[in-house]
């Protein structure tokens, strides 16, 4: 429920104010990310004075007698939306410090932001906007920090701040007219990344049907049935049908929980004696890239004995030698995801599709929606007259 309560409207217009980056600079708690570079004989060189160019307020907690909501201390929309252009394009990239430092930079500086419009109780397309950037980076840091240590990359903290944006953009979507852009695909991040719950079951059920007949919507809820039924095979084989990066990033966390599901099935069922299933055919079932991998799995799954010799082709399935891994593992990569973050860099991915590549739907004369994409259709068209003529 929205607060009905006043709200205030920044007035700030850097993406630092000004009177805490002169506090920070002053009491030493500038990133280095943030402080102002030389060139001195030693080649670049930071030196502990702020640089008003990248400078972002960093998060705070409320305290007694602090005054949050000063005008002057609040960043309006536009320079909300401003900073995280920013942040996405110019620190994400970086690869110098370790990432795990850019993404808690980042990750701090964007709660910063959140704070922000709770405050100013910003809403409508810009909130949008801005939510939709902060679930994509989320998504991307618990990919490319899944087998970073825990002091620095916590994957429960990151999975909470996730959900928290996620909800909330869900909630913006329902109250907000208009046909949004992005909805469909982040309706099916959610149902992904809560694969199974009866909660985002329930809430893609209560969507429109128009928008649950989508392709990408009406795929990620079967992958949901899917699972539910423990029909792990047509479940891992729709997972592998997808073609949205940010959706496979969703999923990813559940794959080898899967894999162990479809395992401890066939484990049943093809517990005879004497009988011995094909190592290719398993991890083509299983979507496993190289047989090593396969041999790992089995392995946590106390199978490994169960191979005739250590270049057997075949695996022997017990029933009663199946042993569910006591603790899952880090996610572990995905061939597919990787070939389609490597057709897009960082930047772009985070800050979603440009308005102006996408087709823009327009209405003809006679009421009927019509695409400007690229104008196949048209062409189709056009040449079918000259044939007929």
């Amino acid at each position: 429920m929205e607060s009905t309560e006043a709200v205030v409207t920044g007035t700030c217009q850097f993406m630092c104010p000004v009177h805490e980056r002169m506090m920070r600079e002053r009491e030493g708690l500038l990133h280095p990310l943030e402080m102002q570079s030389c060139i001195g004989e030693s080649g670049p060189q930071k030196f502990r004075k702020a640089d008003p160019g990248t400078t972002v307020k960093e998060f705070s907690r409320p305290a007694a007698g602090r005054h949050d909501s000063e005008p002057a201390d609040l960043r309006p929309a536009p320079v909300l939306k401003e900073t995280t252009t920013y942040l996405f394009e110019k620190i994400v990239p970086l690869d110098h410090p370790a990432w795990s430092s850019v993404y808690e930079f980042v990750f701090d500086r964007l709660r910063s932001v959140r704070q922000d419009m709770v405050i100013q109780g910003i809403s409508g397309p810009d909130a949008i906007q801005l939510l939709e950037q902060i679930v994509r980076f989320h998504l991307y840091a618990a990919y490319r920090l899944r087998d970073a240590d825990i002091s620095s990359f916590d994957p429960v903290i990151n999975k909470q701040h996730l959900l928290e944006c996620l909800k909330r953009l869900l909630y913006l979507y329902q109250v907000c007219g208009g046909d949004h852009r992005h909805r469909e695909e982040f309706e099916s991040i959610y149902l992904l990344d809560n694969l199974g719950d009866r909660h985002a079951i329930t809430h893609c059920l209560d969507l429109s049907p128009s928008l649950r007949r989508r392709p990408l919507l009406r795929r990620c809820f079967e992958i949901n049935t899917s699972f539910v039924l423990r029909n792990y095979q047509r479940c891992l084989r729709l997972i592998m049908g997808l073609d949205s990066p940010l959706c496979l990033l969703a999923v990813n966390p559940h794959l080898h929980n899967l894999r162990v599901n479809y395992l401890q099935i066939l484990s049943s069922g093809y517990s005879v004696k004497n009988c011995r299933y094909p190592m290719r055919q398993l991890q083509n079932v299983l979507h496993l890239e190289g047989s090593d991998a396969v041999v790992s799995l089995c392995s946590q799954c106390c199978l490994l004995d169960l191979f005739d010799r250590p270049d057997s082709d075949s695996v022997c399935f017990s029933k009663t030698a199946f042993r569910r891994p006591e603790k899952l593992g880090p996610p572990s990569g995905l061939a597919t995801l990787d070939r389609l973050l490597a057709r897009c860099s960082v930047s772009s991915l985070l800050r979603g599709p440009a308005a102006k590549l996408a087709g823009v739907t327009t209405q003809g004369k006679d009421g009927v929606g019509r695409g400007r994409g690229r104008g196949r259709g048209r062409g189709r068209a056009r040449r079918k007259n000259e044939e007929e003529t």
